[in-house]
């Protein structure tokens, strides 16, 4: 019975910890930002390629409100992640581009806002 009771527990613990889709569209402003010198549509068609190239699916997402939602697999040391990538327009050829990474249950130290990061940077690569 006390074996019952941890794993419910963990269940409900492990549950619980894990972002959900309207709570990281809700954390718009929370994340790191960066300014890049491209469209929106130049940055909004590089999303889907940098969530791949990071190890990501696209979940959900909204070219009027300028998010994608992003999930992480189970892996060994994670029970899945999660991340939105904002994109707002700051002028004809500019945008600002914000990560918040929602954290899932995870024992490593993978930091998705900084692989996002990365990817954007070399696929913008002169």
């Amino acid at each position: 019975m006390t074996w019952l009771r941890t794993c419910s527990l963990l269940i409900i613990v492990l549950f619980a910890g894990c972002a959900s889709t309207d709570s990281l569209r809700a954390a718009q402003g929370k994340g790191e930002k960066k300014t890049y010198g491209v469209s929106y549509e130049r940055a909004w068609n590089l999303i889907p390629y940098c969530i791949s190239e990071t190890g990501g699916k696209v979940k959900d997402r909204s070219f009027q409100n300028g998010y994608v939602i992003a999930e992480y697999g189970i892996t060994w040391t994670s029970l899945g992640e999660r991340a939105a990538v904002f994109v707002q327009r700051r002028g004809t050829s500019e945008v600002e581009v914000e990560v918040v990474s929602g954290e899932g249950f995870t024992l490593s130290a993978t930091n998705r806002t900084a692989q996002i990061f990365a990817s954007f940077d070399r696929q913008l690569r002169p």
